[in-house]
């Protein structure tokens, strides 16, 4: 290949020592460019790829190059080979003109089309011009100018563990706000007493069995049941639960002080059964309120509202002929939604994520059409969580977690929501928190999973961080710089991108990080810190810190 790049760029590989490592200069005349793979293919579309013929780099230009962009220092750090690059270049035009034309080949390889054509007014809209460009990135100002930055060092984390559980693994934690925290392994449950900071084993575990199909009210049936989803409610006495394998059309509702399924529903509208991948409380604090007799559920082209109750306002029990949940609301879409997880405000205004990326945004007044929608940057939606007062919305992928400022002010200076009056081309251009490239290699390459805000279930309340999980490591940011950052550098979608955090190693996976309930937060000094519950597949540790 002929260089057509500037003279003088150079090129680095980070050499993996021990745990750490360093930057090694592999080449002063690097010649970084671009090429379609299909250019001599008649009818496909243009195929981007990056080449570096100091490193022998040959790679597509898209989101596996997991590119952080540096303007300041006029450099590009990214992945290729299985290892770790970055190119410096010796002035801002040559940086510039390497960050131009890769951001235009990672949008049409990432959507299918450039970004001047028809279809990208389309599927894009007030978007087109905001994702993969870097001018727009350089003009972001902080999302909250006013926001008080706080955050401990590492070593001001208190951590402590409980002792090692043998027998199955733990797959998943459900947190309550009152007096138990519940660990899931297989079918059993292991109940976790809540104590300020952290998290004490009762040595108490129960299991579920279904109802026996025929039988009369109250008959276990057998000992199959394996949950997936389950959320706590009335009160945190009882359990609201699906398990996709047994039969995805069902709820099943368990009481948990006498630790047994007490009913089944079939959800069903217009007495057709509806299967569901998804279900959560219809706002943020239900679970700790008695009588929770509604919830949401979503499927990947349904989002729907349901009630325990029957049309004349009882509550069904498992006696009943047939136990159906009734549909209150939502809507079945056309296909393509893609649908793959929901999370609700304290409003109970709906956030939904999408596996081709896309965040929706609904009022709790409807669910049949999004006030807003952001287009994604074609990475899954994994997980979402959205502040209890609906300002700001957090979307996982495996690769970065995307956090969206829902506040905007309309054409009067008025404080308006995405949530129920339309936000496109209002909205502040979106941050992404991922972790450094160095770091992302000493973790594998792992994804990221289940991004979530502090816990709050009271209006007055600010969320103060944000957790998500990574392999052995459990990934904190600090939620009031993200809000006031002025970032220096930018990543995939040519974004503002955090990268200042705590990272917390454990010797196995993290099945999951969430936070306690601000009652269980440690107080020191009159100050109101928060405690942070980890699980790996055999022990639990809580992670606690003074704001």
């Amino acid at each position: 290949m002929s260089c057509k790049a500037a003279p003088g760029i150079k090129l680095y590989q980070f050499i993996k020592a021990g745990s750490g490592g360093k930057w090694e200069l592999t080449s002063s005349r690097a010649c970084p460019g671009f090429y379609d793979a299909n250019e001599d293919a008649r009818g496909k579309q243009p195929d981007f790829w990056l080449e570096v013929d100091a490193g022998d780099i040959d790679t597509r230009a898209d989101d596996a190059l997991s590119y952080v962009a540096d303007p300041a220092a006029r450099r590009v750090t990214f992945a290729a080979n299985e290892g770790l690059w970055a190119l410096k270049f010796p002035s801002a035009e040559s940086y510039r003109a390497f960050m131009t034309e890769l951001e235009d080949d990672v949008f049409q390889n990432t959507y299918g089309f450039g970004r001047d054509s028809a279809k990208a007014d389309k599927e894009l809209g007030d978007f087109k011009n905001l994702f993969f460009n870097a001018d727009a990135s350089a003009a972001a100002a902080p999302m909250e100018v006013d926001a008080t930055p706080d955050r401990p060092a590492r070593g001001e984390m208190r951590e402590k563990a409980t002792p090692a559980k043998t027998g199955t693994p733990i797959e998943g934690m459900i947190i309550g706000a009152n007096s138990n925290t519940y660990l899931r392994r297989g079918a059993t449950f292991d109940v976790m007493r809540n104590v300020e900071a952290g998290v004490e084993d009762t040595g108490i575990a129960f299991s579920f069995t279904p109802l026996k199909r025929g039988g009369p009210p109250g008959t276990p049936g057998t000992p199959s049941f394996t949950p997936g989803k389950v959320l706590l409610a009335n009160g945190e006495t009882r359990m609201n639960m699906l398990s996709p394998g047994l039969d995805n059309t069902k709820l099943f509702h368990a009481d948990v002080e006498y630790q047994k399924i007490v009913s089944e529903w079939t959800f069903q509208k217009d007495t057709v059964d509806i299967p569901q991948a998804d279900i959560a409380h219809d706002h943020k604090a239900a679970q700790l309120e008695d009588g929770t007799n509604t919830l949401l559920g979503l499927d990947a082209n349904r989002l729907c509202k349901w009630d325990l109750r029957d049309p004349r306002g009882v509550v069904q029990e498992a006696g009943d002929a047939s136990p159906i949940v009734q549909w209150t609301g939502g809507k079945d879409f056309a296909r393509g939604t893609n649908f793959s997880c929901m999370a609700t405000s304290g409003a109970g205004h709906v956030v939904v994520g999408s596996r081709d990326g896309k965040i929706r945004m609904y009022s709790s007044k409807t669910l049949t059409q999004a006030k807003t929608s952001i287009p994604g940057l074609g990475k899954p939606i994994t997980a979402v969580d959205v502040t209890y007062d609906g300002s700001w919305v957090l979307a996982t992928t495996d690769d970065y977690l995307m956090v969206v400022k829902a506040a905007f002010s309309d054409e009067d200076g008025k404080e308006r929501s995405a949530f129920t009056d339309k936000g496109a081309g209002r909205l502040a251009l979106p941050r992404l928190l991922r972790l450094k490239p160095e770091d992302r290699l000493a973790t594998g390459g792992k994804p990221l999973k289940s991004g979530r805000f502090t816990w709050v279930t009271e209006a007055g309340s600010q969320e103060r961080w944000v957790v998500a999980s990574c392999g052995k490591h459990t990934v904190i940011w600090n939620f009031r710089r993200v809000k006031s950052a002025v970032s220096s550098s930018t990543s995939f979608g040519g974004l503002p991108t955090v990268m200042d955090y705590v990272l917390n190693a454990k010797d196995e996976d993290v099945v999951d990080s969430n936070f306690m309930h601000d009652r269980y937060a440690p107080i020191s000094g009159g100050a109101r810190g928060d405690a942070l519950v980890v699980a790996t597949p055999h022990k639990v540790f809580t992670l606690a810190g003074e704001d």
